[in-house]
């Protein structure tokens, strides 16, 4: 497959996924049960120790969707090779087109070392255009571990043998030093005062009889962490917030989409939320003319779970850096017209 190729199948498959998406949304506004639902975790690179975003991310759990792969982690065919000695891609295997932009000045070298760059996530065309002065795109083929033979799965966990543990979501929820008061009948996070509302736990029910309450509690909570996290002095976030209002219906996809990722590290299925339907409509007007909005929701998500993991220090491995995506008054002004 040669570059054009390459570039025209990367974009088919995002066309493919943000139609997947769409037309699952509105199926989806009876009984609320989104894509993000089904309890893939996070794309992860086992042998880099990075976390794939952007539209790689989307593809990548597009991918483990379709085939029912059990984990999402992913590695080029030469990264499996020396990943563990006798691992490899097994004959027969098609791999999953994904795309890096590289920044140029990462192929500076200085006394015979390469500079540390980020690799960096574009949400749309026009992100991409004008980047071509500074970075370099380059596709490459990966595997999911599902598709590989002679790899220990079980060494490469994201959260080791405690994944399922409820006490390590305790622990997490602890160390983000997040200020929980309880009571009340709903749950929310107070921007004007900085802190979560939850209702206490006997409160919450089980839902479709598959999940506990407890369960139920904490897929909320993690949904109304991320919100915390968008204040001035953590991720920055706080836009015209005021609830109800389109400004803040972005607010509320970025949350849905990053309690969704928090919830599922943890081996646990989030939950959907009955009262986050009003937003559905809302959603549906911008992306339908505007699908990066999604990717954007994603991406800022991203953002507040990598800042999460810097506070928690929770991960059973080094954090390797990743690029942060800023949150942009212009393009939330530009989402407010669009709904």
């Amino acid at each position: 497959m040669n570059l054009k190729e390459k570039i025209d199948h990367h974009s088919s498959q995002i066309d493919s996924i943000s139609e997947t998406i769409l037309s699952q949304m509105k199926a989806g506004a009876s009984n609320w049960e989104m894509p993000w639902h089904k309890g893939i975790p996070e794309a992860w690179n086992p042998v880099t120790g990075k976390f794939y975003g952007g539209n790689n991310l989307l593809v990548l759990w597009n991918e483990c969707q379709k085939n029912d792969y059990p984990t999402n982690h992913w590695a080029t065919f030469k990264q499996w090779q020396r990943a563990r000695s006798g691992s490899k891609v097994r004959k027969g295997e098609k791999g999953t087109l994904i795309m890096f932009a590289i920044p140029r000045a990462a192929f500076v070298r200085k006394k015979g070392k390469k500079i540390e760059q980020l690799n960096f996530e574009f949400i749309n065309k026009e992100e991409k255009e004008k980047a071509k002065k500074n970075f370099y795109f380059r596709y490459f083929w990966v595997f999911n571990v599902a598709q590989i033979d002679g790899y220990d799965l079980s060494q490469s966990s994201l959260f080791d043998q405690m994944a399922t543990d409820l006490g390590r979501l305790k622990t997490f929820v602890g160390k983000t030093e997040a200020p929980i008061k309880t009571g009340g009948d709903r749950a929310f996070y107070s921007i004007v005062e900085d802190f979560i509302q939850m209702p206490e736990m006997a409160r919450f029910k089980s839902y479709n009889g598959e999940a506990t309450r407890t369960l139920n509690y904490y897929s909320t909570l993690l949904h109304e962490i991320i919100h915390w996290t968008g204040h001035k002095d953590r991720c920055k976030r706080q836009f015209g917030w005021k609830f109800g209002d389109n400004a803040y219906a972005f607010e509320e996809l970025v949350a849905e989409l990053g309690g969704a990722i928090l919830t599922t590290q943890f081996n646990s299925q989030p939950m959907p939320r009955n009262d986050h339907a009003v937003y559905l409509n809302s959603w549906l007007k911008v992306l339908e003319n505007d699908f990066s909005y999604f990717t954007e929701a994603l991406e800022l998500a991203r953002a507040s779970i990598y800042w999460l993991y810097q506070k928690t220090d929770i991960l059973p491995f080094d954090l390797k850096p990743q690029y942060g995506r800023e949150f942009s008054e212009e393009r939330v002004k530009n989402w407010e017209v669009l709904a």
